[in-house]
């Protein structure tokens, strides 16, 4: 009797620690997850102050060259009203031969004379329109280094917290994997653990270790790009595996870093994996199953360590995966 009633106590705390334990784990998935938008939402920020400045300095070189043409013919036309002794109109009476002529001059000199106006006018709205953008020039250019000092202050936070949480996250995560392989033994199961993985296309988290994102496909990129992936955040080192199966082509760039296209098989479907760390073995044209590594997180080509994860369906533009990637990774 004292035997089973020490029992249930037991059994009642490891319930409540493992409901502490989820609660915490889905608390800490929350803060991270909020942290990583910022993140994103500063990246954002930050192309499209880039671009408006780089549009603006494009409309005001534009504009110079128009404004220097104009300048130059109304200069022109000035010196030519001068030296004809000043109204075209005047001038053109005093020279007509006869009373028809005097009329077809007045005609063409009152032309002159409203195509002068409408030179001046137009040199002197080019003449506040450049005022004006260069005013604006100077404000996007202040606004770009703000969001510049945004996106440097959220990445400092983000990485102060990174490392802390996803190794919390981490220890839960064995914790609650440990309970339900104890309660698969108590139930007669086999006591092993069971991968389970997803369907289709992506079939399993292309991060082998604790992450966190969000949905980020779409968003600006500088240069007039727009976001064609899901930016997976995680420490520097985890592994990076295969959706699917298939051939590994790797892949690298300035803007990407070191990455890897795996085209899958059965399909003309291909997952794009970038910013590595490094490589694993595999090398050009292998073959590679779901759940292979062929990667680990790093930050070529950016700044943040995480994975930028593309999904390409039948070999065209890419979609996103955001949903998928939640139902395999959560």
């Amino acid at each position: 009797m004292l035997a089973a009633g020490a029992v249930v106590p037991a059994r009642a705390d490891t319930s409540s620690d493992l409901q502490d334990a989820r609660s915490e784990l889905a608390r800490l998935r929350g803060d991270l997850d909020a942290q990583v938008r910022a993140w994103q939402t500063a990246e954002a920020e930050l192309a499209e102050s880039k671009d408006e400045a780089t549009a603006l300095r494009a409309e005001i070189g534009d504009l110079e060259v128009e404004f220097r043409q104009a300048q130059r013919t109304f200069d022109l036309r000035a010196q030519e009203l001068f030296m004809s002794g000043g109204d075209p109109t005047f001038v053109a009476l005093l020279t007509a031969e006869s009373a028809t002529d005097v009329a077809d001059r007045w005609e063409f000199a009152s032309q002159v004379a409203q195509g002068d106006q409408d030179l001046a006018t137009k040199v002197a709205a080019q003449t506040e329109r450049m005022r004006w953008l260069r005013g604006r020039l100077q404000e996007a250019i202040e606004d770009e280094a703000d969001a510049a000092e945004r996106l440097r202050t959220t990445v400092d936070s983000l990485e102060s917290k990174v490392s802390s949480t996803l190794g919390r996250i981490s220890d839960l995560q064995k914790e609650l994997k440990q309970e339900q392989q104890l309660a698969a033994t108590s139930s007669g199961g086999s006591g092993g653990s069971v991968n389970v993985t997803g369907s289709g296309a992506i079939q399993t988290c292309p991060v082998a270790g604790p992450n966190s994102f969000v949905d980020s496909f779409g968003d600006p990129r500088s240069g007039g790009r727009s976001h064609e992936g899901i930016d997976m955040i995680a420490a520097r080192g985890t592994p990076v595996v295969a959706v699917h199966g298939g051939t590994v082509h790797r892949t690298s760039s300035s803007i990407g870093g070191l990455g890897i296209v795996v085209f899958h098989d059965g399909s003309s479907d291909w997952t794009f994996y970038t910013h590595f760390d490094s490589y694993a073995q595999y090398g050009e044209g292998a073959r590679v199953s779901a759940g292979t590594v062929i990667g680990y997180v790093g930050n070529t080509g950016t700044t943040t360590y995480h994975l930028h994860f593309e999904y390409h369906p039948g070999g065209g533009a890419a979609v996103n995966p955001y949903s998928t990637l939640v139902s395999v990774c959560r």
